[in-house]
């Protein structure tokens, strides 16, 4: 095959065709149906099915025509922290080119790879990977990573707990799931496990876990009516497995995962089937399996199945995870999901940031409505309820909520926020929702505030920081990322021997100016007072974005600046202006941060929330700033710690590295141009609709 040709994988699937990043998953160029081999300048690398399915049938005839392998696909073991379980967007992927490892008939990759003792030489021998499993093995059962990670974490009712007795857990399944098919296990079987449960344990509470899904209707199990027979009770809530696990004796299983994930929390395990993880000797085997003749430990059956037979994929880069990415993923989640685990109620949120909104502050054990302000008393039956509003505007200091003593969250953009500005309507990709105030204002504290007082950086968080703060400016990247990137000489008339300053403008309506300004509080007073302190100096007006674009206030006559600057650059890439100058100043603009970043001297005129940590030259001072900063904490609290990331397309929440990454590559493939008013009418149009229509 020549060096520079495509490579395909072909199925019937349209499933298959679907799903995002499969080509990532699969390291090929393209996945098409059969239809369109031999039309298009592709190399044929196999066919593909999922798993057993009867479909499947097709498409493997078609690939004994073409003499082409066949590769089972399946889900992985970790598959998704979406709130739909069958979301197209999956954490993982099984490969296998053997057979597929919930199928006992025949072997499978990880069975023959289970069955050599050589494969398992360098987890005994290597000391790195055998911290490194062990680690992936702790942090699974420590945070309660599962298959489908958008499920609560709970204690068992009290009444299944009572008393000193042992608690038994019996694990049902849904009818005809093709791991109980092709796992050796009947309706009878099922039956026998129950019983055998409450005649081998004839002390112990014995409950029966079933599946949400037999709750709901949607699917039938097998022990529902069984279990009330024998007067057993039954487990139907949804509840985190692992959460379950911890909290019972003894599992009792078919050949559900969540029979492994006893074992992984220690648990014995008794198995009516043959799931992959049977006939090793961990379990206790009501059936056999000859085929496998080794004896393996649960930390070998772990790295061998969530490890070496698992493809790992990021779904909003694509690039190629490890197991222990992927885990860190699903604990970002879940830390998201715990910090929205509340009734909250949107208090005169716009309808266009709605959607977005519920996304950000979504979670399996927390609720969202939405009001308008002069509906509140009606909306907030639960007094505990946390009202969520737009910075100020809705729900100040004299409001009815903050008198009753209800929890008020505050939010606002983050320092990172999209491609386009949020006044042409384009989707957030962070957040900030503060508890105690906002960062903006510098007449009270806020959570910002709080951290970068108290807050004692690790080692390992200065190193994070330090890492981010070079992916940022490798990346060019700054709150909006807008302006033309035509690497303008933009003090190129200065004297040589002048110093260079840049003064950033502001929408002067903003809510910064309001809290964070005491004496110069507009556009034309900065510029005044710039030049009235720095009369040698050679000054270059960037005023904002907003400003230009003509959403927002802010405009200096041509009189003032006439008077007081030397250039105005208004469509130019605010990155470049910063790299230009030898010092940038401000009121209390996010374009003093980002010089910061880029090791620039910054004069403030207000009191921006980076002002007062000694790293800015500072026109007023806050007696509640009390500690010096590095620039390292000061980007650790502000860019990781304190606002929230989510991805716009996936709807999954992000690590800052992981928007700087897409956001920087969507840049480089989109050259920002110059919008004349009836395109940006257009684009702001199309953004309310997207927000209105919301749906990752």
């Amino acid at each position: 095959m020549p060096v520079s040709a495509l490579t395909s994988a072909f199925t019937y699937s349209s499933g298959i065709q679907r799903i995002k990043r499969i080509t990532n998953f699969l390291g090929v160029d393209a996945v098409l149906p059969p239809a369109r081999i031999g039309r298009e300048e592709h190399e044929a690398v196999c066919a593909l099915v999922w798993g057993r399915k009867q479909t499947a049938e097709r498409t493997r005839k078609w690939a004994a025509t073409q003499n082409l392998p066949v590769w089972q696909l399946e889900d992985g073991f970790i598959r998704t922290a979406a709130s739909n379980a069958h979301s197209r967007n999956t954490y993982s992927i099984v490969v296998d080119e053997v057979g597929i490892y919930y199928d006992a008939n025949v072997p499978s990759a990880l069975e023959n790879f289970l069955n050599v003792d050589a494969n398992f030489s360098a987890l005994a021998t290597e000391a790195d990977l055998r911290r490194y499993i062990q680690r992936c093995h702790q942090k699974i059962v420590g945070s309660h990573v599962t298959k489908y990670n958008y499920c609560a974490d709970a204690q068992l009712p009290a009444a299944f707990t009572a008393g000193e007795q042992p608690v038994i857990l019996v694990i049902d399944q849904t009818r005809d799931d093709a791991s109980v098919n092709f796992g050796g296990m009947s309706k009878e079987d099922f039956a026998d496990m129950l019983d055998s449960a409450i005649d081998e344990h004839p002390h112990a509470r014995v409950i029966v876990k079933t599946h949400p899904d037999v709750v709901a209707g949607r699917k039938q199990g097998y022990l529902t009516a069984l279990a009330e027979q024998r007067s057993i009770p039954l487990l139907s809530e949804s509840i985190n497995p692992f959460s379950v696990l911890k909290q019972v004796n003894h599992v009792y299983c078919g050949t559900s995962q969540m029979g492994f994930e006893a074992l992984l929390c220690g648990k014995p395990v008794t198995l009516f089937g043959l799931p992959f993880y049977a006939g090793w000797g961990v379990t206790d085997d009501r059936k056999q399996i000859p085929r496998r003749t080794a004896s393996r430990s649960v930390e070998e059956l772990f790295y061998a199945s969530y490890d070496w037979y698992t493809r790992y994929c990021h779904p909003v880069t694509g690039a190629h995870w490890s197991l222990e990415q992927c885990i860190d993923h699903v604990i970002l989640q879940k830390q998201n999901f715990e910090r929205n685990a509340r009734s909250f109620v949107g208090v005169g949120i716009t309808p266009w940031k709605r959607r977005y909104v519920r996304q950000y502050l979504r979670s399996p054990s927390g609720s969202l409505t939405f009001t308008r302000s002069g509906e509140v008393a009606k909306q907030m039956i639960d007094p505990a309820a946390v009202a969520v509003t737009w910075n100020y505007r809705a729900i100040d200091a004299s409001h009815s909520l903050v008198k009753q003593g209800n929890e008020v969250w505050r939010m606002e953009d983050g320092f990172l926020r999209s491609q386009g500005l949020g006044s042409d309507f384009a989707a957030p990709q962070s957040l900030v929702f503060d508890q105690a105030g906002l960062y903006f204002n510098s007449h009270a504290t806020s959570d910002l505030e709080d951290l970068l007082n108290n807050h004692d950086c690790t080692l390992a968080e200065i190193h994070r920081a330090s890492s981010l703060i070079s992916l940022i400016i490798s990346r060019r990247l700054s709150k909006y990322n807008v302006g033309s990137k035509n690497n303008p000489e933009i003090f190129s008339e200065a004297p040589e021997a002048a110093r260079k300053l840049l003064v950033v403008g502001q929408v002067e309506n903003d809510a910064s100016l309001h809290y964070g300004c005491r004496d110069v509080t507009g556009n034309e007073d900065l510029l005044k007072t710039v030049r009235e302190q720095n009369p040698e100096a050679w000054i270059v007006y960037k005023p904002h974005p907003d400003v230009v674009a003509g959403n927002r206030e802010g405009a200096v006559s041509a009189t003032v600046l006439e008077a007081t600057v030397d250039s105005l650059c208004s469509d130019v890439d605010v990155i470049d202006c910063i790299d230009a100058c030898d010092e940038l100043h401000t009121m209390t603009s996010l374009s003093g941060f980002e010089a910061l970043l880029r090791k620039k001297q910054v004069v403030t005129y207000g009191i921006p929330f980076y002002s007062g940590w000694g790293l800015t030259t500072d026109r007023h001072t806050v007696d509640r700033r009390s500690r010096i900063r590095t620039l390292e904490e000061l980007v650790y609290c502000t860019l990781v710690a304190y606002p929230r990331y989510l991805d716009i397309e996936t709807g999954e929440f992000i690590t800052p590295e992981d928007l700087v990454v897409s956001v920087g590559s969507s840049r480089n493939m989109k050259k920002n141009k110059n919008s004349y008013w009836a395109e940006r009418q257009v684009r702001k149009i199309k953004n309310v609709w997207r927000g209105l229509n919301y749906a990752p």
